[in-house]
């Protein structure tokens, strides 16, 4: 059976399956990702990536994991600014919040393509890379203890919207595959 992106985006609870988290469960249905988690788990899968491009001595190896992790962020980066901000910034009060979040994701972008100049020409990007997560773990530090808190105690329904994400995640991640693909 092929699983398509646009059947994974157009799901959704119709009225006579389970409604609460204990029906869903209980039918043995899984339960979609809620936005905040999922956003964190894409956080700690790039901080663990990072720590391994630390670690890592051989050069080969540093310039895949550096282009992992800029293809890590730059997924999570647009499925945040398209629905996820775009959410936040319809529901929380705090327009400050949601254009600072923009203004750093529009940095770690810019070094992102500072990091794929250097390993497209065969040069160290130690250095680049070490400024990226500096910039990540501020950017990071910043939505996980405001705006994800912020968000949470709104009505917006979470665990729908996770799933809009990771559906979103998985056809801009096959997308820019594709791209790299095609070059």
């Amino acid at each position: 059976m092929e699983i398509r992106i646009e059947d994974v985006s157009a799901l959704s609870l119709a009225e006579e399956q389970p409604a609460t988290f204990a029906q869903l469960l209980a039918a043995g249905k899984k339960l979609p990702a809620e936005a905040t988690s999922l956003l964190m788990q894409d956080h700690a899968e790039v901080a663990a990536m990072f720590s391994q491009f630390k670690a890592e001595e051989d050069a080969a190896v540093k310039a895949v994991l550096a282009l992992k992790i800029c293809m890590a962020l730059t997924v999570h980066a647009q499925i945040e600014e398209e629905l996820f901000y775009q959410q936040a910034a319809r529901t929380l009060e705090d327009d400050e919040l949601v254009a600072e979040a923009v203004e750093e994701h529009a940095e770690i972008k810019e070094q992102i393509g500072k990091i794929l100049k250097g390993t497209a020409a065969d040069s160290s990007v130690g250095p680049q890379m070490a400024k990226l997560m500096r910039l990540v773990e501020h950017h990071v530090a910043e939505e996980e203890t405001g705006m994800f808190p912020d968000i949470q105690r709104t009505e917006i329904d979470l665990y729908k919207l996770g799933g809009v994400l990771a559906a979103r995640r998985l056809e801009v991640f096959l997308q820019l595959e594709r791209d790299a693909l095609a070059t």
